[in-house]
């Protein structure tokens, strides 16, 4: 059986050391964590994991300055790929877009997406106070469903959020909302009809809409869901992938698991984020809460739809 890990982060020194000159942290009170490769291929040599899907996400590439964030994203999918070339196997990566600029993220696009070394894309829930279901970012789905794209989507510090109002890391709340909100928009701008061939895979079990789902069910009826009615709302998010870092118990990934079929669901482990020792202790909880029901098709089977042969072993 071959592991993919599907969530997994590659704080590069060079994205790093550029955000820490812009007083900027991997999230307000959070510094990032020191990474090398070779610290994931040993996390995942202890783990049995095959394959890890490299992504540069939170806290992402705007701040404000376009020109700045165009450069951010070329370098660092530059740098993405002589990782990957270099790992013998072992790792893949998604692309980052330069977004809000939908002309500049096409060009990236353009310019990254048929190097082997790049599996799909990888974007964060808003750009610039928008979320990306919002009309103005329709030219670049648009060129996503052409190529058939596998996009992970990752939350981000929304727009709004009310610093020192909840003395907590917005990671622990505001992201899983944020994905909520994310998740909610793509469904009623229709996105999953308008964009079908988009493989879309949600960080962290989707945030909280599994919780949400059910209250999301009983407002059907809302003209706000009025795109979503036709179909329904779990049926809607059905169309959706779901990784699940930091998501391994019945609160979790249990309630999602109850409507959303395990074909949709694949691993996440959120290093180095997470330390090894965390990885390891979670990837333990969830092996055990998946049991032989579900545990081939979500650390493994699942891969290969996503991923072809990369899914197998390497």
């Amino acid at each position: 059986m071959s592991i993919v890990d599907f969530h997994h982060h590659a704080p590069l020194a060079s994205y790093v050391s550029r955000l820490t000159a812009l007083g900027i942290q991997a999230q307000p009170g959070a510094p990032f964590p020191v990474w090398e490769p070779a610290d994931s291929v040993r996390m995942m040599d202890r783990l049995g994991i095959d394959l890890a899907v490299l992504s540069v996400a939170s806290p992402g590439f705007y701040f404000g300055d376009q020109t700045f964030t165009t450069a951010l994203c070329r370098d660092t999918n530059d740098e993405l790929t002589e990782v990957v070339r270099d790992a013998d196997g072992r790792f893949a990566a998604v692309a980052c877009l330069p977004l809000p600029s939908v002309d500049a993220a096409l060009a990236e696009v353009e310019r990254v997406f048929d190097r082997p070394e790049f599996v799909g894309v990888g974007l964060l829930t808003s750009y610039a106070g928008s979320y990306v279901g919002h009309p103005k970012f329709d030219g670049l789905l648009e060129t996503l469903n052409d190529r058939g794209a596998f996009v992970h989507v990752h939350p981000v510090l929304p727009a709004w959020w009310p610093e020192g109002e909840i003395p907590l890391r917005p990671s622990v709340l505001e992201y899983l909302f944020d994905s909520t909100r994310l998740i909610t928009n793509l469904l009623i701008t229709d996105v999953p009809r308008r964009f079908p061939r988009i493989r879309w895979v949600f960080s962290h079990c989707g945030g909280a809409m599994p919780v949400v789902a059910p209250r999301m069910v009983l407002a059907e009826g809302m003209p706000e869901l009025a795109a979503v009615a036709p179909q329904g709302v779990l049926r809607g998010l059905a169309a959706f992938r779901y990784d699940t870092a930091l998501s391994h118990t019945a609160a979790d990934l249990g309630a999602l698991l109850s409507f959303i079929d395990d074909t949709r669901v694949v691993l996440g482990t959120d290093f180095p984020f997470s330390s090894l020792d965390e990885v390891a202790e979670r990837f333990a909880l969830l092996r055990e809460y998946l049991g032989d029901a579900h545990r081939s098709a979500v650390l493994s089977e699942n891969a290969r739809e996503l991923l072809g042969d990369l899914g197998r072993t390497r």
